[in-house]
């Protein structure tokens, strides 16, 4: 697994890739699978990302890759959407995904409360949603949890999307 530093400054190079192929940046993930590790890429466009899409932003990201040191046989790229139930991690988030239908865990009153909403987006210290045709702002420090939800039906977006990049295969 890379070191904060190391991983702080790959985010920012991939993110820059990312960015300058029409891409939203979303997250840096890292796992260990059967003794490989993987280096996950998750990106977002609408409306949604395709097979193609992570392609050809692994053919983009690959080589920066390949000329790190540490780069080596047990490392693996995976470039991938973030999915239709994705978990929102981060502020600016909010904004990327607006007009999305959420499930939203917060705290209000002492108590817990889950609502499913429309994302409206963000403002100041606030998330805001609508529901039930009024709109909330909820404080970050009170949202426990918000996840993106898959609506039948609703606005097109497709399967996560992933595209894999062995070493050596």
């Amino acid at each position: 697994m890379l070191s904060p530093k190391d991983r702080a400054d790959l985010e920012e190079r991939i993110s820059k890739i990312v960015v300058s192929k029409g891409f939203y940046f979303i997250d840096l993930e890292e796992r260990m699978e059967k003794g490989a590790h993987i280096i996950s890429v998750v990106v977002h466009k609408e409306p949604s990302v395709t097979i193609g899409d992570c392609e050809k932003l692994t053919r983009a990201i690959l080589p920066l890759l390949e000329s790190l040191p540490w780069y080596g046989d047990n490392e693996h790229l995976e470039v991938t959407s973030p999915g239709l139930d994705r978990v929102l991690k981060r502020e600016w988030e909010y904004d990327v995904f607006k007009g999305r239908v959420i499930d939203i865990s917060f705290d209000r009153d002492g108590k817990s409360q889950t609502v499913r909403a429309k994302l409206v987006g963000r403002e100041n210290e606030n998330v805001v949603i609508e529901y039930e045709g009024n709109y909330f702002r909820i404080p970050f420090d009170q949202v426990r949890k918000a996840k993106l939800v898959f609506e039948e039906g609703g606005k097109e977006h497709g399967k996560k999307q992933k595209r894999s990049h062995r070493k050596g295969i």
